[in-house]
């Protein structure tokens, strides 16, 4: 069975898209909630990839990217090659998604969607979960590292006077003034505009919020289409959200700070501003 579109618009899906394509063989679902969660019930043919499966905590930083060889490892043990169309759904407002959206691009997969509203919507809607857990035959997954997803501290040290750069700090207001301070130094990067993540989901349904109403905010605070923007918080899992929010309302040129403030906050050499 083969129903699989690869031009889903804006890397989103709805309910009825997942509901035609659940037993498509060129589809595979991917549930990024725990694994405790899974096994309580599930979208019918999903398999499991949590957040600890895609995460690792490394020279200090716990939220960092997993290499390249575990990546190959976690994929391909769900069944999952290089041509197999991704669809990530979690509890509610796609924040572990929107982290498995982002791994996977910065990985080189070319086809992998977020479900909009997550789990919530899928119930809203009269839909059900199993406990079954679908077989599946190991395949082979070859990553592609594409550096253009990543920002690094130096990266970043180099651009801060870049006025083709946009550093969009996702964390809380108060994080983001210094008021709120976790580790070391409150702040942030010199330059950076401020919007929350949360902002960007309806709080009602978990969906996140309209097209134009996401271009608004965003060009409001001067997050242009035609600058490279780069999505950082705490320690990279809200600015994966983001990232992908950017990435669905057509942005090209997004990076993801993966260190983030967790990194930039605790070297006493890199700037600072509150």
């Amino acid at each position: 069975m083969k129903r699989y579109n690869p031009k889903i618009q804006n890397q989103l899906v709805d309910v009825e898209w997942l509901k035609n394509n659940i037993e498509n063989s060129d589809v595979r679902i991917i549930d990024t909630r725990s694994k405790n969660d899974y096994e309580k019930g599930h979208v019918e043919n999903s398999v499991n990839i949590g957040l600890q499966e895609i995460i690792r905590t490394c020279k200090g930083l716990p939220a960092m990217c997993v290499p390249k060889e575990r990546i190959e490892a976690v994929l391909g043990s769900c069944g999952i090659n290089n041509e197999t169309a991704l669809v990530a759904y979690d509890n509610f407002g796609g924040v572990f998604a929107a982290r498995f959206f982002w791994t996977l691009e910065y990985y080189g997969h070319k086809k992998v969607c977020i479900f909009d509203g997550s789990i919530k919507r899928w119930m809203d809607e009269g839909e059900k979960f199993t406990i079954k857990i679908p077989e599946v035959k190991k395949a082979n997954y070859h990553a592609s590292i594409d550096e253009s997803r990543l920002a690094t501290k130096d990266w970043i040290s180099a651009h801060l006077n870049d006025p083709d750069v946009v550093f969009l700090d996702v964390r809380t207001g108060s994080e983001y003034t210094g008021q709120t301070v976790y580790g070391t130094r409150g702040g942030h990067i010199p330059g950076a505009v401020n919007l929350h993540w949360l902002e960007t989901i309806d709080p009602a349904t978990g969906r996140f919020r309209s097209i134009d109403d996401l271009k608004a905010m965003f060009e409001n605070i001067g997050v242009l289409k035609e600058k490279g923007i780069i999505t950082y918080c705490w320690m990279g899992l809200r600015a994966s959200h983001m990232y992908a929010i950017l990435r669905v309302c057509g942005y090209q040129n997004v990076r993801v700070y993966d260190g983030s403030w967790a990194e930039w906050g605790e070297i006493q050499a890199l700037p600072v501003e509150r």
